[in-house]
């Protein structure tokens, strides 16, 4: 393993453990492959999520390419069993509630690079300081991600 992955694998355990997360996931975007897929991930349970492919508008993660902005899922979504068959990740890891937010450059464009998937086995919802921790670690995962020309993304 390279050591710009142990240092993200790194910073998505710290991510898990301040939000009580079971299982937290990234996809970066800028990757030279054709699909988009679940690099890194911790907590996980099987190693499907590395086959799962991120496709815009579909599951959670989908949502989020589509809109451009986190989205998150618990028992106040209306049609949360519905959504759940609906996205992979969360049938593979048995998730009840989870977030996704955009991992973002800090130029003009504000294009994403990146994905990061978090998620809990059980029912409680996300408090809002918990989002919020996700929310300011999101500039450090960026940082990592370097884009196709070596710039980093800040």
């Amino acid at each position: 393993m390279a050591h710009r992955d142990a240092i993200i694998i790194e910073e998505l355990e710290r991510l898990r453990s301040l939000t009580s997360s079971d299982f937290i996931a990234l996809a970066p975007l800028h990757d030279k492959a054709q699909r988009i897929r679940w690099k890194y991930a911790s907590g996980s349970r099987n190693e499907r999520y590395r086959q799962m492919v991120i496709k815009s508008g579909q599951g959670l993660a989908g949502s989020v390419l589509r809109l451009g902005r986190w989205v998150k899922l618990d028992d106040s979504h209306p049609d949360s069993d519905q959504v759940r068959r609906n996205c992979p990740v969360l049938l593979a890891e048995q998730l009840q509630t989870a977030a996704v937010f955009p991992i973002l450059t800090d130029s003009d464009s504000l294009l994403i690079e990146g994905l990061l998937f978090i998620g809990k086995r059980t029912q409680p919802r996300y408090a809002q300081a918990e989002l919020l921790v996700v929310q300011e670690g999101l500039p450090t995962l960026a940082w990592y991600l370097k884009d196709n020309t070596g710039e980093i993304v800040k």
